[in-house]
């Protein structure tokens, strides 16, 4: 049997997809990305520090927050920058509105409707009207904190390196807090709906890598762990370990660890770090039955359900009584250095490395995506799981709705794969 799909729908970029099963084994299972190279390390090369964040900004319109505060953090790592509390607290809240904005996008209207096998998304709409605006108004609501923080919900324009070139209000902070209060709800009922769809049974050990704190649910900073066992502090280390590679006519690269692939992503942080949920979050996941470390990869579906949930919670305690101080920042002091940097984008572990000389211009640099680290295990996953489909009966275009299926549970951002 040769499968062939030319077009994957309802991810963020352009992607096809080939496998050939003969006699019950798969001789090649391989997804086709169709994005044309954008060479953007190679644009960063030679650039002043303060241009390069608002271009990686670009490589995304639907995670720029992300790219932009890595880049930041990579180059303060650089200038031996230490940024204020205050804004690590404004720069964590941004990132909660990029993951709630980002999560609600993909599980309602990227994968929702594959659990039922709805082609049209307006028929989505009409079987579920109200699970639909709740799903607008919480993307709605992330979208705000990032405009509040950012200057605007798409490519911020605020952060830079050292700080903020303007800063909200008191005021401003604490709308946020009581538009999270008012959202909480819907976000817990969403996240319930959720834990209650019928997931595919597929499971396949792999290494999960992600961030890790003692003291939170890690997203903006700490150490990188594996498995939620070991532990690595310094990132441009841990980042040697990553080995990248290309295969023919692709403009993405995979990577490997041990000459392993592995997975990041909301799936993987809540397997390493389902312990620091915050307690509505929490109540779901306990009561969703999944047994943890669960190695099925259509739970990251769930598991951004549950992110949500947790994103919402934690808007309202960073929020709670926060004053903002307008006299406070860092700026950068230009000095020859090198830095690296890693944030949890909704995707998984966005990692950044700058080398930078004395007069601010960027001589040599390195972006990994999480869609490129996960590209290697979604295509292992894809050549094991076509042949058990196969001798389970399932017909050609079931196959196909399968595969459409698992692809976007990974949640790919082609766009950021190809930057």
């Amino acid at each position: 049997m040769k499968i062939k799909i030319d077009h994957i729908a309802k991810i963020e970029g352009h992607a096809g997809f080939t496998a050939d099963i003969v006699g019950g084994d798969i001789t090649q299972a391989r997804l086709s990305v169709l994005e044309g190279a954008r060479l953007l390390e190679g644009i960063l090369r030679g650039r002043k520090y303060y241009e390069v964040s608002p271009i990686t900004a670009r490589i995304c319109g639907v995670c720029p927050v992300v790219h932009t505060l890595t880049s930041l953090k990579a180059l303060e790592n650089a200038f031996e920058t230490e940024v204020s509390s205050q804004t690590i607290l404004l720069r964590k809240l941004l990132m909660l509105g990029q993951m709630i904005n980002s999560h609600a996008l993909h599980i309602f209207f990227f994968s929702l409707s594959d659990f039922f096998g709805i082609e049209n998304d307006l028929d989505l709409i009409k079987k579920y009207p109200e699970k639909t605006k709740a799903a607008v108004a919480i993307r709605d609501f992330g979208n705000k904190i990032i405009e509040i923080i950012g200057g605007r919900s798409i490519h911020p324009i605020t952060p830079e390196v050292g700080g903020f070139t303007k800063l909200p209000d008191t005021r401003q902070i604490k709308e946020i807090g009581e538009m999270a209060k008012k959202i909480l709800p819907s976000a817990v009922k969403l996240a319930n709906f959720f834990a209650k769809l019928n997931y595919p049974e597929f499971e396949r050990q792999t290494d999960f890598i992600s961030l890790s704190s003692p003291n939170e649910y890690a997203i903006y900073e700490q150490e990188i762990t594996i498995n939620g066992l070991s532990k690595e502090p310094n990132v441009e280390s841990f980042m040697h370990r990553i080995k990248e590679f290309q295969v023919s006519e692709d403009a993405v690269k995979r990577t490997e660890i041990d000459n392993k692939p592995y997975m990041v992503g909301a799936i993987t942080r809540i397997n390493n770090n389902h312990e620091k949920l915050n307690l509505k979050a929490d109540k779901i996941l306990r009561s969703s039955g999944i047994k943890l470390p669960s190695y099925n990869p259509f739970y990251n579906i769930l598991a951004q359900a549950i992110e949500i949930v947790h994103c919402v919670e934690e808007a309202i305690m960073l929020a709670k009584g926060k004053k903002i101080n307008r006299t406070e920042s860092n700026p950068a002091k230009i000095r020859q250095g090198r830095g690296s940097a890693a944030i949890e984008a909704p995707r998984g572990t966005l990692f950044y490395f700058y080398e930078a000389r004395s007069d601010g211009l960027i001589e040599n640099c390195n972006i990994i995506t999480p869609t490129a680290q996960n590209l290697a295990r979604l295509e292992e996953d894809l050549a094991i799981w076509l042949p058990q489909l196969e001798k389970q009966g399932v017909g050609e275009e079931e196959i196909k709705n399968k595969i459409r299926m698992l692809i976007r549970a990974y949640d790919p951002c082609l766009t950021c794969a190809t930057h």
